[in-house]
């Protein structure tokens, strides 16, 4: 029993990863381009779009900036990119990290990330047109074609409280950490269920 609770926490420590940077985004003349860290683990599994605009029109073309104005305007507009992973591999313990979100005094007042269309992570609330860090834990992405979008969820101007119309969002810095892992089998997960109910039945066993 001993030796199976040994091999049984190998396992589980086996499959618990530090995280790892994983892509940047590069930002030129209005567009964006991303670039995955190669030498991180099983990278080959795993695609990284570049920054995209919906809804939203170019609001500055200055190198280094991905920028995108009308936030706050009729319709759906969101700024977004894909993570595409081969069959049978994930990304866990994923997060977004930017050290220089910026906008103007119009709005955006709010932005949310959303995977897939469910927020995830911590939102940013704007409070002045300076410069804001923006890190927000996704958790785990999964096997397919993956999207990423920041919409706005708060509509207030940033200065003056009113709604928000044709708003300024500036991204810099936009890195993704976390680990290339593959999706536990059932067999697996099967057998670390069975460790925790042997582990159980020793303890009230032993009393």
């Amino acid at each position: 029993m001993k030796k199976l609770m040994i091999a049984l926490a190998i396992v589980a420590l086996a499959s618990v990863a530090q995280a790892e940077l994983l892509a940047t985004w590069t930002m030129a003349a209005g567009g964006s381009a991303s670039a995955t860290e190669n030498g991180t683990v099983n990278m080959d599994q795993v695609t990284f779009g570049d920054l995209t605009r919906t809804g939203l029109n170019i609001a500055s073309t200055a190198a280094g900036t991905f920028a995108s104005n009308g936030f706050g305007d009729a319709g759906p507009n969101y700024v977004s990119f894909l993570v595409t992973l081969n069959a049978g591999y994930q990304i866990t313990g994923a997060s977004i990290n930017s050290t220089s979100i910026n906008g103007s005094n119009t709005g955006p007042g709010t932005v949310q990330w959303q995977l897939n269309g469910s927020d995830v992570g911590a939102s940013l609330t704007r409070t002045s047109s300076a410069v804001n860090a923006w890190n927000a834990s996704i958790g785990t992405i999964g096997p397919g074609a993956n999207t990423l979008a920041i919409v706005q969820v708060g509509t207030a101007n940033v200065t003056g409280g009113a709604t928000s119309t044709g708003g300024s969002f500036r991204i810099q810095n936009l890195t993704m950490s976390g680990d290339v892992t593959s999706v536990p089998e059932p067999a697996t997960m099967g057998l670390l269920g069975l460790g925790a109910l042997a582990m159980v039945l020793r303890r009230k066993m032993s009393k």
